[in-house]
């Protein structure tokens, strides 16, 4: 995760509330039922991600 100005191609663009979230294309695969959350004490928190196989 880093800070971004603007979306490299093949992005895609989230916004909600002025805040926008660019996410390349596996990411966003991941991260399409997950929750973000940001809180001053843990950063960005992010819950309901799909699972993935982690062992070959």
């Amino acid at each position: 995760m880093d800070i971004a100005d603007g979306a490299q191609k093949g992005d895609a663009t989230l916004e909600r509330n002025g805040v926008k979230v660019f996410l390349e294309k596996e990411a966003n695969k991941l991260l399409s039922e997950a929750t973000m959350n940001f809180s001053d004490d843990r950063g960005f928190i992010i819950s309901g991600m799909q699972q993935t196989s982690c062992c070959g």
